[in-house]
């Protein structure tokens, strides 16, 4: 079953694929920034254990690297669709098994394997490479360093383990059963009188790093094997896209869009028909409104478990909303293979705009019932109309520098390195500003209003301008796949 060969090849696969979407030093920059990180990370411990308790840091630093894994292990939840739709025409050894006589299940495994060791060199081991280097200057035991490796690695294994066997059941049996025993869990812990502070230190990995027993390794290690068997054992053998009829809806859509932006109504129609029929709106949808409602948990965690008191409003949450609508865009500028648009008669710049009025309506849709829900938590209802105003100013203006920038090529170009600093330059001034007017309404409300409006105003234009030049830059660029 543990072929190791196959499982070589995929690794070899893995870095000319990357190498090809970006370039052959992409490995070593994107650890090196993760030892820099965790390198300046580890020089501020002796001022950071002023301010935190040490076992606050582990604790959420443990939980971050479990929603890590969560999130890494969402790749089984689109077992039926990454053959036809990660790489476009690019054939992948995960597909190997339509032309091959091996297994999906077994290559499914192997890709699994490969996926996790991926992350775990190229992710876990650059962040205790930084911090080992850091151990130099200041007192860190390298002891420390060995069990803390271990305990992140196991927690990033539990979240994976976890994810794959959440959506690969979900696949197979519908959303009810993992609905049912998220229920039976909460209320286990509600009958036990257990507090989510005292469950959130109870995570077994943690647990071994604080008591560094191989007891509280085993049940860890056991839980992580028995959550992959049982994945693989769900996954479907043969996925193959299943056969659907659809009446002729386009003419009828085409009209309804180009009634409410001319020009653009038939590449419009297109895309949500092709979203629809695809079954690609929960994906895009369930992409964009996971890293908020994690961005809450995290917030909430931090000032009701940790006890913490920092102070984050609706304010700052809109302007959060609109960083993380990157992931919108970049989805729905893969909706499909553009390389067949070149016999068309469509450019670029219009197929871009296309992409960026869907962009604005989803973001409407899931951005605006969060900020209320947000609100409506938090007890902050009252300030729902500047956090709207904040949330659209800065989605406008971010996914217009998305789209000046990457195009059609978000998941490709965003990751170059020089795309990437221009990127950060224009977008992350504006989030700096919005966060720390977000904390300063609370002193002066005044006075923030009037610097929230005028930022407002100026992203407004300088979006407009950006728009304005999409034209120059993308007018005479090929379609192709990245």
């Amino acid at each position: 079953m543990l072929d190791l060969t196959i499982l070589r090849l995929m690794f070899k696969e893995e870095f000319r694929l990357q190498a090809s979407f970006f370039n052959r030093s992409y490995f070593l920059t994107s650890s090196l920034v993760l030892v820099l990180f965790t390198f300046i990370l580890g020089l501020s411990l002796p001022l950071l254990r002023r301010a935190i308790a040490v076992d606050d840091l582990l604790l959420l630093v443990h939980w971050i690297m479990l929603c890590y894994g969560l999130g890494v292990g969402g790749f089984a939840l689109f077992g039926d669709r990454i053959l036809e739709r990660r790489f476009g025409s690019i054939s992948l050894m995960l597909g190997a098994g339509y032309t091959l006589p091996i297994r999906f299940r077994r290559l499914f495994l192997l890709f699994y394997i490969k996926d996790t060791l991926y992350y775990i060199f190229f992710s876990i081991l650059p962040m205790i490479a930084g911090l080992f280097l850091a151990s130099v200057l200041v007192p860190i035991s390298l002891s420390s360093l060995f069990f803390l490796f271990i305990s992140l690695t196991l927690s990033f294994l539990l979240g994976i383990s976890t994810s794959v066997l959440i959506f690969t059941s979900t696949i197979r049996w519908g959303t009810l059963p993992v609905l049912a025993a998220a229920f039976a869990s909460g209320m286990i812990l509600a009958f036990k009188d257990i507090t989510f502070a005292q469950a959130s230190a109870a995570l077994p990995p943690l647990v071994f790093y604080n008591t560094h027993s191989i007891q509280s390794v085993l049940p860890v290690l056991a839980a992580i094997i028995l959550f992959s068997l049982v994945a693989f054992l769900f996954i479907k053998e043969v996925p193959q896209p299943h056969e659907r009829t659809a009446h002729e809806t386009y003419r009828r859509t085409a009209n309804r869009t180009a009634r409410l932006v001319s020009g653009y109504g038939p590449m419009l129609a297109k895309d949500i028909i092709d979203l629809v029929r695809s079954h690609m709106i929960f994906p895009v949808v369930f992409t964009f409104i996971m890293p908020l409602v994690f961005l809450y948990a995290v917030t909430w965690f931090i000032e009701s478990v940790m006890l913490w008191n920092l102070g984050f409003s609706l304010l700052f949450y809109a302007g959060m909303v609109g960083f993380f609508c990157t992931l919108l865009y970049s989805w729905l500028s893969n909706i499909d293979i553009s390389e067949c648009y070149n016999s068309l008669p469509l450019s670029m710049p219009h197929v871009i705009r296309t992409k960026l009025i869907l962009f604005f309506t989803f973001t409407i849709i899931v951005a605006v019932p969060y900020l209320i829900a947000v609100g409506l938590l938090k007890n902050e209802a009252h300030l729902l109309w500047i956090s709207l105003f904040i949330m659209l100013t800065v989605s406008i203006y971010i996914g217009s520098v998305v789209a000046y920038l990457t195009g059609l090529f978000t998941n490709s170009y965003l990751l170059d390195a020089k795309i990437l600093f221009q990127f950060a330059a224009a977008v992350v001034p504006v989030l700096v500003a919005q966060t720390l007017l977000s904390f300063y309404y609370q002193i002066n409300d005044s006075i923030a209003t009037i610097c929230i409006a005028g930022l407002g105003i100026l992203l407004v234009a300088a979006s407009t301008i950006i728009l304005g030049r999409l034209d120059t830059r993308w007018k005479n660029t090929m379609f192709r796949i990245a």
